[in-house]
């Protein structure tokens, strides 16, 4: 039992001494610290390089503004694997030329031929436009197509008020009342997918 008593004492003075020179340390790094030192500069033989680039070297961007129509008709046709998906530009320009809605040709093309993919040999003419029967108007290439479609809905339909799908079919493609406005009802699908 008498060893406890000396331990205890062995570990309060071990205790005292270890803070007595804890706060010698302190103090004297306080003190070391706080004088004010001076540095005599010495010369250094080395160069520092940065690889900052010529002055000469100009950095330019150019913003190409195009119209996002012509890519939203190529990409539709394109949905659909028609041959008219390279003709987008032509749509757009001949809608502009005669201010039609831009989606309406193309989509008159997918009502009438599934965008030149079902129509009538050697026709170039996927709008079904002047085919009555055996009557069949065909045109030597797509472009004359869509130039005289857009001209023949500006002048025959839009001109005279026919100016939606529904009202367009009554002249242009009567038998479509019968069957409840079909053709309509397609144009203005794929219309709304043109969005």
């Amino acid at each position: 039992m008498d060893k406890l008593p000396n331990f205890r004492f062995s570990f309060v003075f071990l205790w005292f001494v270890a803070a007595y020179l804890a706060l010698v340390f302190a103090i004297f790094s306080v003190t070391f610290l706080s004088i004010a030192k001076q540095v005599t500069a010495q010369s250094q033989n080395f160069r520092l390089y940065a690889a900052l680039p010529d002055s000469s070297v100009q950095i330019m961007d150019t913003i190409v503004k195009e119209d996002a129509r012509a890519k939203i008709v190529a990409d539709f046709f394109k949905d659909y694997d028609s041959p008219l998906q390279e003709l987008a530009h032509s749509f757009i320009a001949v809608a502009d030329k005669y201010n039609l809605d831009y989606r309406l040709l193309p989509a008159i093309s997918m009502q009438e031929s599934n965008g030149a993919r079902r129509m009538i040999n050697d026709s170039f003419n996927p709008f079904g436009y002047g085919i009555y029967g055996d009557k069949v108007l065909k045109f030597s290439s797509y472009e004359e197509a869509i130039e005289r479609v857009g001209k023949g809905l500006r002048d025959d339909y839009l001109d005279q008020g026919l100016t939606t799908p529904d009202t367009i079919m009554a002249k242009y493609t009567p038998p479509a009342l019968t069957k409840g406005g079909s053709w309509a009802r397609g144009v203005s699908s794929f219309m709304i997918e043109l969005r």
